[in-house]
């Protein structure tokens, strides 16, 4: 009997230790078949930066016609076009990058305008001397709460800088002949542009091309008038964001 009970109790320690073994076997092979747990790829960050500097320009194109007007009887509507040898207009081609951004307080309303440099490349096309190119640049602040921006998207524009001509204008030669001319002279920009609310990067622009002496160069200037268009890149993705 007690050979037997020692057989026996070898037999169980021998398949107790198997069985379990086996058993987990197949957790094993569990564990091998799930799929590794994979961390999520990192944000591509490489485009951000240039998307942000894109916001900051914006590209406009107008035609100015040239006048014999002073820029106060332009305010009071009194736009007069110069002798025919005088007459003409000014394409321009506007680059605009907007430098930085503004927030003041008003009455307890929040403000919005932007600080930007503009360079204006105009081609002038005289009646009687032809074609030639002005050069303008400066700094100008672009105003844009109006209250009645839901219904009329509007910004306004000025500032000031320097415009230098290849030529003097023939309606400066006239209008102060016998006196002595810069092609340097000071550049101030009058801009209202005007937008769907939905579509605010589209912009028709309403301005006056201004540059006069001030004074320091000369005495005078001339003044034109035109109509354009600017498409502001930052306006899209404000309007988007609710801005």
């Amino acid at each position: 009997m007690l050979k037997h009970h020692l057989l026996a109790t070898l037999i169980l320690s021998l398949t107790i230790p198997a069985s379990m073994g086996a058993a987990e076997i197949p957790n094993a092979q569990q564990d091998q078949a799930e799929p590794p747990q994979v961390s999520p790829a990192p944000r591509d960050l490489t485009n951000e930066p240039r998307g942000r500097e894109l916001d900051r320009w914006s590209f406009q194109a107008g035609v100015a016609a040239i006048t014999d007007s002073a820029i106060g009887d332009l305010f009071r509507g009194d736009a007069q076009r110069p002798s025919s040898e005088a007459r003409g207009e000014i394409y321009l081609l506007q680059v605009s990058r907007k430098l930085a951004e503004f927030k003041p307080e008003l009455w307890g309303q929040e403000m919005k305008l932007d600080l930007e440099l503009p360079l204006v490349l105009g081609v002038v096309n005289e009646d009687g001397d032809g074609s030639f190119l002005q050069y303008s640049g400066g700094l100008t602040l672009r105003w844009k709460h109006f209250p009645w921006n839901h219904w009329l998207y509007t910004n306004l524009e000025t500032g000031v800088g320097l415009t230098y001509s290849q030529h003097v204008l023939a309606t400066e030669r006239e209008r102060l002949s016998g006196r002595e001319r810069s092609h340097l002279e000071f550049y101030w920009p009058l801009q209202l542009m005007l937008a769907h609310p939905q579509h605010r990067e589209h912009q028709l622009v309403l301005f006056i091309h201004h540059h006069s002496g001030g004074g320091i160069f000369h005495r005078g200037g001339a003044n034109s008038v035109g109509i354009g268009y600017r498409y502001v890149i930052g306006e899209r993705k404000a309007r988007r964001a609710g801005a």
